[in-house]
């Protein structure tokens, strides 16, 4: 016989102020419609209608006694339609149990674990017809490494909003606001592949703030700040810094430039993607976007550039180690020289923990570079030489040098069209003496 008590309903899940998460009874009106952000709460007398926008509609259906939850999103249309639909399907059993008809038990399908998801994840995003790059790639496998034994699911079925929250939180204690908003953009990606509907699984309140984050004003780098950190530097040092400075790569790109790319003839860096055999090793490079591009030598570029290279005549990168590899530590030689010229600002969290000012990042380089050559050029030509596809990314930086000294813009002037400057430029950017033995 059907059991009296084995029933369905809709109820709403949601975050009340001053109460916290509280589940109550779904308002169904007399037309049939769900009443959208609204239920019932508390029972008997105290039953009152209250007003729940942050939340999200939950089917549940009692078997005997025990109830068993289904997480719906927060659509109040397809809430009442999968109401309906539990409906039936009781309906349907109830009087099959009635006619004394058995039901038979489906076969048990071998679900995929979220381990499994995770690496079949990966492998798509590492196929070479996506063309993806190694930033990305490297994007995701962070992402799925981190996710997946945090939340401690077994199968993407049980992944909760609190999951995701709680992966957010991890990310915050460790990075900015903008990295936590990018990998939270990017883990919904491989919760869709997992087959959850992130609309669904996470309620628009909750997506709005992991996505948001504030965006800070563009940082460049002060006359006085660069002539102080370039006087403290050795000739390697200078070339690296003046390298960053007046070309505007990004720091991978500027680890893994290579001497055959610089075309002193035609006056320009021919930035592409390549793989070569170096050392007995295999080293591939690529550009963000796929983009190649050129970057004009401006006249102290290539200046510093022809004694860089008649300093270190055999070698294949223009700002390699002292072992002729990419190198992958120019961040931290930048702080450690504006550790050195005084330049550290004392109260940030990075000076307290490891004296490395978060006032200095290699990506300044590329904002200073943006914004003090579009004062003396046209701003397409310097899209052109940074690899943007639209001026809107540009934009941001068009008046952030209105106060910088005018041999700072000078700098950016091409040899054709080069006017005198009045003021003197400062000498420590000039290619130091070599006294002693660079470190890199």
């Amino acid at each position: 016989m059907a059991m009296a008590n084995e029933t369905v309903t809709l109820l709403r899940s949601a975050k009340i102020p001053g109460l916290g998460w509280r589940r109550g009874q779904a308002i169904i009106g007399k037309t049939g419609r769900v009443k959208p952000d609204f239920m019932f709460l508390g029972r008997g007398k105290r039953k009152r209608e209250v007003h729940a926008p942050d939340g999200h509609y939950v089917l549940c259906r009692y078997e005997g006694r025990l109830p068993r939850y289904k997480k719906l999103g927060n659509d109040p249309s397809e809430a009442l339609d999968e109401l309906q639909r539990a409906k039936s399907e009781l309906k349907f059993k109830n009087a099959a149990k009635t006619a004394g008809y058995i039901i038979p038990t489906p076969a048990p399908v071998k679900r995929k674990s979220l381990v499994e998801y995770g690496r079949e994840f990966l492998e798509q995003k590492r196929s070479p017809s996506l063309k993806l790059d190694e930033d990305t790639i490297k994007l995701y496998t962070v992402i799925v490494e981190e996710f997946v034994p945090l939340c401690g699911k077994t199968i993407p079925e049980d992944i909760t909003e609190a999951d995701v929250i709680r992966y957010c939180d991890e990310l915050d204690k460790r990075y900015s606001d903008g990295v936590r908003a990018r990998r939270y953009t990017s883990l919904r990606g491989f919760l869709f592949y997992c087959g959850l509907e992130p609309k669904r699984l996470i309620t628009p309140s909750v997506h709005k703030r992991l996505k948001s984050y504030e965006k800070k004003k563009v940082r460049i780098y002060s006359g006085v700040e660069l002539t102080a950190l370039l006087a403290v530097c050795d000739p390697y040092h200078h070339a690296l810094f003046m390298v960053a400075l007046l070309t505007g790569m990004r720091d991978d790109e500027l680890a893994h430039v290579l001497w055959q790319q610089v075309d002193f003839e035609a006056n320009v860096i021919r930035l592409a993607g390549y793989e070569i055999q170096h050392k007995g090793k295999t080293i591939k490079f690529e550009l963000k976007d796929r983009e190649a591009r050129d970057i004009p030598l401006f006249p102290q570029l290539r200046n510093e550039l022809l004694r860089l290279r008649a300093f270190r005549p055999n070698a294949v990168f223009v700002l390699g180690t002292k072992n002729d590899l990419p190198n992958v530590k120019i961040l931290y030689a930048l702080k450690s020289k504006a550790r050195k010229a005084g330049l550290n600002c004392g109260f940030c969290w990075g000076c307290a923990a490891r004296r490395e000012c978060h006032r200095f990042h290699v990506h300044y380089f590329r904002s200073s570079f943006a914004s003090y050559a579009l004062k003396r050029n046209d701003i397409r030509r310097v899209m052109e030489w940074m690899g943007h596809s639209d001026l809107e990314t540009l934009a941001q930086y068009i008046g952030a040098a209105d106060n910088c000294p005018g041999w700072l813009a000078t700098l950016y002037v091409l040899p054709d069209s080069s006017s005198k400057s009045d003021e003197t430029m400062p000498s420590s950017l000039g290619f130091p003496e070599l006294k002693n033995k660079p470190t890199m």
